[in-house]
């Protein structure tokens, strides 16, 4: 009898897990389906960029015409998804909402991932031509994917020429504010009627410009973001600590927030100890193993250049990043066991990224604060998950998250107007 109640109970727990997982879904879709509508005459998929894709369904039906095309989320990251239909109704009573809900069900039984961290923006687009059935169905029915573009060694280059340029950049702001250290200077000669030729020294100041992204880069506004500033800024009581950085691609506005910041401390030796990690050294995607994928680089500080020195070493060696899940937890052990002084770990994070590793953050003995970037739509439930289990904290552009480490099962938070909500030793978005 007691097998049969225990039985029974996880079956009921079961199902209600499952109930709550799919309400869970629903209210996402609802929430979708109910976003602003941009309308437009019509969609011209040629003009579709490199990094977008295209997956069709038949006018005013929810059916994916090409499952196939799954396998081109396997390696990329999604930014945005629009979803795209015809304004024209054959009949009054058409429900648009409903039928865009269906076909978010069909893709979320296509792509279940998709939603699993949905970080990416998203656009209802209305087409206003086609008055008819016949001048709809050849127009473009449904989504539409932007992916953040892979790294090449020739966009890491960039990027890391980048980094270099900061890091020169704010040496000559240095020297600017110490005359003293000035170099540069002219000499002017000039008549004076009662000494006769006199010689001036001119210093020259360096004229400091504000160093322009690589150009090639998918979005210029994430250099405005200063989300690791403001969370070193607003944390300064942070002692001894390693600070652990992504550098694949598109990281590199927040590295170079690292060295800003790294040269403003210069009377400060809180951060002892820097980690940079690449997910692999170019390794292929079916070799890289969790917590054997390589591509980790550390340095004491021994100053900004040395610092540089390591980070762009990473970087030049890596693949650049593009895959959903990188190697975060192994960076971290790391740091805990070369740099055993540090009392605890900065985590500098793609919020885009999962942890290759995500199943092993029960070894890090380290207390983990993670600065999150890119989070300007939720924050990623692992990173959530592993500041409760190292008793850490989030940090965002705006916000502080501490005490994870005391919510209880069933507990609700907010982080910058989002909700979660802890079930089952893990968080989990609510919409």
């Amino acid at each position: 009898m007691a097998l049969f109640w225990f039985v029974e109970m996880k079956y009921i727990s079961f199902l209600i897990f499952l109930f709550s997982s799919l309400s869970s879904i629903a209210n996402q879709f609802q929430q979708l389906v109910d976003a602003p509508i941009l309308e437009v005459e019509i969609v011209n998929l040629n003009q579709l960029k490199s990094n977008q894709l295209a997956i069709a369904m038949p006018f005013a039906k929810e059916i994916i015409l090409n499952p196939e095309q799954r396998k081109h989320f396997e390696e990329q990251v999604v930014i945005k998804i629009e979803l795209v239909y015809t304004k024209y109704r054959t009949s009054p009573t058409f429900d648009q909402k409903k039928l865009n809900f269906n076909r978010l069900t069909e893709l979320n039984k296509l792509l279940p991932d998709l939603f699993k961290n949905p970080f990416w923006d998203f656009e209802l687009i209305s087409q206003t031509n086609g008055n008819s059935r016949e001048e709809c169905n050849p127009m473009f029915h449904g989504f539409i994917f932007t992916f953040r573009p892979n790294s090449s060694p020739t966009t890491l280059a960039a990027e890391s020429s980048y980094l270099q340029q900061v890091v020169d950049n704010l040496i000559k702001q240095s020297d600017n504010e110490n005359p003293k250290d000035k170099l540069n200077y002219e000499l002017k000669t000039r008549w004076d009627t009662k000494i006769g030729y006199v010689h001036d020294t001119i210093w020259k100041v360096n004229e400091v410009k504000q160093i322009p992204p690589p150009d090639f880069f998918y979005d210029h506004s994430l250099y405005k973001d200063s989300t690791v500033i403001n969370a070193f800024e607003r944390n300064q009581s942070w002692k001894n600590f390693a600070v652990v950085t992504d550098v694949t691609g598109s990281m590199s506005p927040y590295i170079a927030q690292v060295f800003v910041w790294l040269k403003q401390q210069t009377e400060n030796n809180n951060a002892n100890y820097f980690v940079f990690f690449n997910d692999g050294d170019n390794k292929e995607s079916r070799k890289k193993k969790p917590l054997e994928t390589g591509g980790v680089y550390g340095t004491t500080n021994k100053g900004l250049d040395a610092v540089m020195q390591t980070a762009s070493n990473c970087m030049n060696n890596g693949s650049g990043g593009g895959e959903r899940q990188e190697n975060d937890i192994e960076a971290i052990l790391l740091a805990q066991q070369e740099y055993e002084a540090a009392e605890e770990i900065i985590l500098v994070a793609d919020n885009f990224e999962s942890m290759r590793d995500y199943k092993h953050m029960d070894g890090i003995k380290k207390r983990v604060r993670i600065i999150v970037c890119g989070a300007k739509n939720r924050v990623n439930i692992e990173y959530l998950d592993l500041a409760r289990i190292t008793k850490g904290s989030i940090h965002t552009k705006t916000s502080d998250i501490y005490d994870l480490d005391k919510i209880k099962q069933g507990q609700k938070i907010t982080i910058d107007g989002e909700r979660y909500i802890f079930d089952k030793g893990r968080f989990h978005f609510l919409y």
